[in-house]
């Protein structure tokens, strides 16, 4: 159909088919020259379009996740001790309260470290 509207001279079509196609497992964009609807479905954007910028993304990517790990771990760990005490008679609901609540800023201000996270080269 395009070969009868637009005159060319090959015209490769179907060429692989839908299974075969490979699907990305991230999509990055670049921040100002991407078009907006490239930046809405990317998983990433990266703000001063720079390539050289990747193998620092992906250093950080790794140390984030570290991190989020380190609080799922954290966070779980905590919870499940407050309960046990709680359960036992331990530990009242205030301070079960408050345990949780320093939990949760802890986990807070270890995510916020990552601002200050630079690679090592």
């Amino acid at each position: 159909m395009v070969d009868e509207d637009v005159p060319c001279e090959d015209v490769l079509a179907q060429i692989t088919l839908p299974a075969e196609q490979k699907k990305a497992d991230i999509g990055i964009a670049m921040g100002g020259v991407g078009s907006d609807i490239a930046l809405d479905v990317a998983d990433i954007a990266l703000v001063d379009d720079e390539v050289k910028e990747l193998p620092h993304l992906i250093a950080l990517s790794r140390r984030m996740m570290i991190t989020i790990k380190c609080n799922m771990s954290f966070s779980m760990g905590l919870n499940f001790v407050a309960i046990v005490l709680a359960i036992i008679g331990i530990l009242n609901p205030v301070v079960g309260a408050l345990v949780h609540n320093a939990g949760s800023v802890l986990v807070i201000i270890n995510s916020a470290l990552l601002l200050q996270w630079k690679q090592n080269k």
